[in-house]
């Protein structure tokens, strides 16, 4: 069974809390407090996989071997302004996934139904957005920790042909539909040192609002190439549960992503 929103609503608010306090008597280092502000931007390849349900009953997984087959990739990029302990953040996730696969069916049938697995092509392209502020609750050397909060938007245009040859030959059926949600999201973000030039970035997050929840997660390792660029190698995963009222019941895309990190 769901939670209900307001539960979800007071979860994040008590994650916040718990998230701040420790950090903040942790605190060990002076912040930084530099008047100018700081800028970079960053540029990924995502192999992204896909999966999920649809309120019918169909279950769809492409994995991302198969999308690598199909030369199906994901475009990621960010921009960040830092002043002092707060950050401001800009993200943007662009989808394009095109494969053939099996998938469960579950098809209605007279009054009752039938569960069928059949061939099936995955056209599914999307946007995800995500505009949020940071404040800084520890920094020791190079290691930080950032409380992070703001809002993430999805917007998906799919479409899903099966072949139902269980139901007879030239059967088939196409599931198509664009729909878009805005949640807003609650998390930390920052990174763990490892020495002068390598460290671990991480971030995670969970929300809520047109979508019942959201949550997403990344880690992985970063080499400072010069002092102006980074190198980073991680996996992501990114996750919503719908309401009833959209084709998909819950989505995930998940995979390993490599780009760079431009400071200026």
């Amino acid at each position: 069974m769901r939670k209900s929103i307001v539960s979800k609503i007071f979860i994040l608010g008590l994650f916040a809390v718990v998230l701040m306090v420790k950090p903040l008597h942790a605190q060990t280092e002076k912040q930084d407090t530099k008047d100018a502000w700081q800028f970079s931007a960053a540029l990924y390849l995502w192999g992204a996989s896909v999966g999920g349900n649809t309120q019918s009953g169909s279950t769809i997984k492409v994995d991302f071997g198969d999308i690598v087959d199909n030369l199906e990739m994901a475009f990621m990029g960010a921009f960040q302004a830092r002043k002092g302990k707060w950050t401001v953040h800009a993200g943007v996730i662009y989808l394009d996934i095109s494969a053939d696969d099996t998938v469960n069916a579950t098809i209605p049938i007279g009054p009752g139904t039938i569960d069928v697995t059949t061939k099936a092509n995955l056209d599914l392209t999307g946007w995800v957005l995500h505009f949020a502020g940071a404040y800084n609750l520890l920094t020791k050397g190079k290691s930080r920790l950032d409380l992070v909060g703001g809002v993430r938007y999805l917007g998906i245009d799919m479409d899903l042909m099966a072949s139902l040859e269980a139901l007879g030959p030239n059967r088939s059926r196409t599931l198509s539909d664009s729909d878009s949600v805005w949640d807003g999201i609650l998390g930390v973000t920052g990174n763990v040192s490892l020495s002068e030039r390598w460290y671990i970035p991480y971030h995670f997050d969970i929300g809520t609002g047109e979508s019942d929840f959201t949550w997403q997660a990344s880690g992985g390792i970063a080499f400072r190439a010069t002092k102006w660029v980074d190198l980073t190698l991680f996996y992501r995963h990114l996750a919503w549960d719908f309401k009833s009222d959209m084709v998909m019941d819950d989505l995930y895309f998940s995979g390993p992503a490599f780009g760079a990190i431009f400071r200026f």
